[in-house]
């Protein structure tokens, strides 16, 4: 006998594959701004994972990743079962800008087996704007010798940015400090002369250069010293040439000579404010050009300033001027200015009249910036003074020409060789003689801000050609009713306070309505000056200043610097600082104040004030009459030299944050270093941007810079404001201050919002098409494309009859016509107006109101009900007898314009005068006199008597109707008459 059995055989795996890297390399980049714990990506954007496979399987198969090399095991760590590298510490390009280590991988068998050799992987830290710009030095000294001109170089300062990765665009400025005599190349750095009445002996400049996101300061010191005697002359006083513009060879611009040198003395040619046009050799003063083309529009003389020195003695030199003259070319085309340009003229308008003046200005010189006007073609009723730009009515017009537009185009030309020119488009409008005419088409008034309620500032005046009486009617441009006219007499008065600091309020532009009694109207513009007055005192940015130095200061360090603003204009807004102190010690011994820019700084040692705090005010003066003043509290704490005296991490902090962020949401972490255990605070000023509502908070133990108010960007888009940090001792604490700046990005939580509810207007039918209506306007609190406002027309109902009638600017909110309206078929209209912002994410809008009322005039002549009318009448019928009664109908619906009278206008058939009957007003025909009809030619007797009525409105501008009135006279009874 036979039986089966089946047998299983597992084969246990042993260990005996090496794990193996599917790529021998790996690299991939991470920003230095990255937090702990980010993923390191590859050039792909995808993480970078290590990848390894191993043949076997289970637990001999699981793979464990290692960093080889120390330094980046510090940085790095790589994920024991993904593969991916994350950081496990900060960043800093600076520091270390690649790593390049390796990566070993091993199984958990038994035996552990490692891969034949570790991978390599390079990881690139990239660069961020997280560092200041540095000064090459933090104080540039120089020595002025006078006379100087200017435009002279004063020297040049060099900063270089630690973001080196990052393309620098750094800019250079003068904080404030005597910006009246020296200026500085904002991209080279390059400071010159601007004012060369340089009073002082030395000047004391703060240059700061900015990335655009950090900045730094440094310290520019000027000695001024008179140039001593060399003995040296060139041999010309002065030396003239020219040169042409726009050419970019390198040309020989002059030459010149000093002598007095000894024998075989070499002398040093230089040129003090050569810019980047101009060069000089050294030994030969030969001054060539660069090879940078000139702009005679932008520069027509170049006084340059030339230098002779002994080569051994630099203090000891001559000087002269080389006046450069560009001479010019025709490389400018004339350019029509004041544009665009629209013109309305009368349809009665006389041969000769002014219609507009156009005008192009030529920057070239000479005949190159001649213009002379023409007219593109020939429009028969229009002509061009050459010379002066007046654009003439040469042919009068046809009466039926009224509302017709005509396009006209001019040319303006130059004289030069050749020629240049540029072309214009004029509209000229044609309009109805009875159209109200204001006498100028604008009007400018300047006034004081500090202007008495209810003074009158203007006359406006319009007229109306037809002698109605005109109402005026402000429409837009008061969005703070400040202003008030008269609606009959045309006086505009300031009824509320201007404020000059308002930035809607400096210029201001109204917008007047004229109208007439006949719904007839015409626009002009007001233009508004409010000229400042001293009435805003200098505010400080803070409350109070603090700063810490070591006893052992050594002169010129920079303390602190005071800042305050003064919102007025002009001379009014310039403060001068100076130090005041009532204390025992003199404050002006120990420090140095910037008037200009408010820089403190050391004139020596503070050793008798060691562990004290030094106080005292700065006091800040406009420059208005009469001047207004404040003071501030300046506290200086005196440390000991053995003190270590820490410093913030950035020498100023910088934010920006949605204004939707949400209350209590961290900005960041400020801390001071070398690290200590410090107190934070924020120091508030009287302004709502240097945080006074405290907006922004600080936690005093961990730096820690939260929000704690809600945001709104339409109130405060900017914040500045100082945190302070408080380091106790035993004697006396270090205090230091640091500038936060917190830009708040606006989002789109405002609807536009409409000034009226609800929008009414009148116009008279028949007018012009494209007249402007109505302006509508919608403001929107928000910035940016979030804050523009655009308009369109809506309707629940009959939207295209609207479409047909009405237009809109998207922009500007006016509404005009698009066809004559007539008051028979629509005597309103009424529709929606929609304001929509241009949010980026969403748009918002809103909707107004506007009923236009389409006024009656007397377009329509009355119409008799028949064409012809019968009546009888007997002999014996006495005068006064009613013969016939005639009726009529006028489409007009005005009282005024329906009223109807008549008239007997035509004769009878067979030519025989008849003035036998009168109209009767209204519309009753009666007996004048009695009919006897045996002195009536007999072959007329009995017959039919037909007679012209003529019936028109009572104003007469509706036209007229005739009718025929028909009677039978009969000798001894009526005889009613058939058709």
């Amino acid at each position: 006998m036979a039986s089966n059995a089946t047998i299983s055989i597992q084969i246990v795996d042993e260990n005996d594959n090496l794990p193996v890297f599917l790529l021998s390399q790996y690299s991939g980049s991470i920003s230095e701004a990255a937090p702990v714990n980010s993923i390191v990506r590859s050039s792909a954007n995808n993480p970078l994972v290590i990848r390894a496979t191993d043949a076997d399987s289970n637990q001999n198969a699981l793979l464990v990743y290692q960093i080889v090399e120390s330094t980046a095991k510090k940085y790095f760590t790589v994920d024991s079962s993904t593969g991916a590298i994350r950081t496990i510490a900060n960043l800093d390009h600076e520091t270390i800008a690649h790593f390049h280590f390796h990566v070993h991988v091993r199984d958990n068998g038994n035996p552990q087996l490692t891969a034949e050799s570790p991978v390599e992987v390079t990881i690139e830290v990239t660069d961020i704007n997280d560092n200041p710009p540095v000064f090459s030095q933090a104080v540039f000294e120089t020595v002025l010798l006078l006379p100087t001109y200017v435009g002279v170089e004063v020297l040049k300062v060099k900063a270089t940015d630690p973001d080196s990765e990052v393309p620098p665009e750094l800019t250079y400025s003068l904080i404030e400090g005597n910006v009246d005599h020296f200026l500085i190349d904002s991209s080279t750095g390059v400071l010159t002369i601007k004012n060369n009445t340089l009073s002082k002996d030395h000047y004391m400049l703060i240059v700061r250069v900015s990335d655009g996101k950090f900045y730094s300061t440094a310290m520019v010191t000027i000695m001024l010293k008179e140039a001593m005697d060399s003995g040296l002359h060139f041999t010309q006083s002065f030396y003239s040439t020219s040169i042409s513009e726009n050419s970019t060879n390198i040309t020989k611009v002059a030459v010149v000579n000093a002598v007095g040198n000894r024998l075989n003395e070499p002398l040093k040619y230089g040129i003090l404010n050569p810019g980047n046009k101009f060069m000089i050799k050294s030994t030969s003063g030969v001054i060539e050009t660069t090879g940078i083309p000139f702009d005679r529009e932008k520069q027509e003389l170049y006084e340059l300033v030339v230098e002779a020195s002994r080569e051994l003695d630099h203090l000891r030199v001559t000087r002269v001027v080389v006046r450069v003259n560009i001479e010019d070319i025709n490389d400018n085309a004339p350019v029509f200015v004041g544009l665009p340009y629209y013109a309305a003229v009368q349809v009665d308008a006389e041969p000769g009249t002014l219609i507009y003046r156009v005008t192009a200005i030529d920057k070239d010189k000479g005949a190159n910036g001649e213009v002379s006007y023409l007219l593109k073609e020939d429009y028969g009723h229009f002509e061009i003074d050459r010379q002066t730009g007046s654009v003439n009515l040469r042919e009068a017009f046809n009466s039926d020409l009224s509302n017709i537009e005509y396009l006209v185009i001019i040319l303006a030309k130059d004289g030069g060789n050749p020629s240049l020119s540029a072309s214009v488009e004029l509209l000229i409008t044609i309009v109805n003689k009875a159209m109200p005419v204001f006498d100028k088409p604008f009007y400018t008034a300047s006034v004081n801000e500090d202007i008495e309620m209810h003074t009158p500032i203007l006359s406006i005046n319009a007229t109306s050609p037809e002698g109605q009486g005109i109402i005026y009617i402000i429409v837009d441009g008061d969005p703070y009713n400040q202003f008030n006219i008269d609606f009959d007499t045309g006086i505009l008065s300031v009824i509320s306070p201007l404020d000059y600091e308002n930035p809607l309020e400096g210029d201001i532009s109204i917008f007047l309505r004229a109208l007439d009694g006949g719904g007839r109207t015409t626009f002009c513009t007001v233009r508004v000056i409010v000229v400042d007055e001293n009435d805003n005192t200098p505010q400080f940015m803070t409350i109070e200043y603090r700063a810490s130095v070591k006893a052992d200061v050594g002169k010129g360090h920079l303390v602190t610097q005071v800042q305050a603003l003064d919102l007025d204009d002009g001379a009014n807004s310039r403060i001068t600082y100076s130090l005041y102190s009532e204390a025992s010690v003199s404050v002006a011994d120990l420090l140095e104040i910037d008037p200009d820019n408010g820089w403190m700084v050391t004139k020596g040692n503070f050793n008798q004030l060691k562990n004290t705090v030094l106080s005292f005010f700065v006091k800040a003066v406009d420059g208005g009459i009469p001047m207004k003043h404040s003071l501030i509290p300046v506290y200086i704490h005196v440390l000991p030299p053995e003190a270590v005296l820490p410093s913030f991490s950035q020498p100023q902090y910088s934010f920006t944050i949605p204004e939707d962020t949400v209350i209590g949401s961290t900005l960041d972490i400020l801390h001071v270093l070398p690290s200590q255990g410090a107190v934070y605070s924020t120091v508030n000023g009287e302004l709502a941007e240097n945080n006074k509502e405290g907006i922004f908070i600080i936690d005093q133990d961990t730096g820690i810079i939260k929000l704690d108010k809600k945001l709104d960007h339409e109130t405060n888009p900017a914040f500045h404001f100082k945190v302070a940090a408080t380091i106790q001792l035993d004697k006396v604490d270090i205090v230091l201050t640091v500038d936060v700046e917190v830009k708040v990005l606006d989002v789109n939580d405002n609807k536009p919002v409409f000034e009226a509810a609800n929008y009414e207007a009148v116009i008279m039918e028949g007018m012009p098409t494209g007249i402007n209506l109505i302006q509508v306007k919608a403001i929107d609190a928000d910035w940016g494309a979030n804050g523009q406002v655009t308009y369109t027309l809506s309707a629940e109902s009959e939207l295209d009859k609207i479409m047909e009638a009405f237009t809109i600017d998207g922009n500007s909110g006016w509404i005009s016509t698009l066809k004559d309206l007539d008051h028979e078929k629509n005597p309103t209209f009424t529709f929606a107006v929609v304001a929509s912002d241009l949010g980026e994410a969403f748009s918002l809008s809103s909707t107004t109101l506007v009923s236009v009322t389409v006024t009656d005039i007397n377009d329509n002549a009355p119409i008799f009900e028949h064409e012809v009318y019968r009546g009888s009448v007997k002999e014996s019928d006495p005068p006064g007898e009613v013969v016939a009664v005639l009726n009529t109908w006028d489409e007009d619906t005005s009282e005024v314009n329906r009223q109807v009278s008549y008239h007997i206008t035509g004769k009878n058939v067979y030519g025989v005068n008849v003035n036998l009957l009168l109209i009767f007003f209204p519309s009753i025909v009666i007996l004048f006199v009695p009919i006897m009809l045996y002195l009536l030619p007999f072959y007329f007797q009995s017959k039919i008597k037909c007679l012209y009525v003529l019936g028109w409105g009572k104003r007469g501008g509706g036209g007229n109707e005739l009718c025929l009135l028909c009677l039978v006279c009969c000798l001894h009874s009526p005889v009613h008459f058939c058709e």
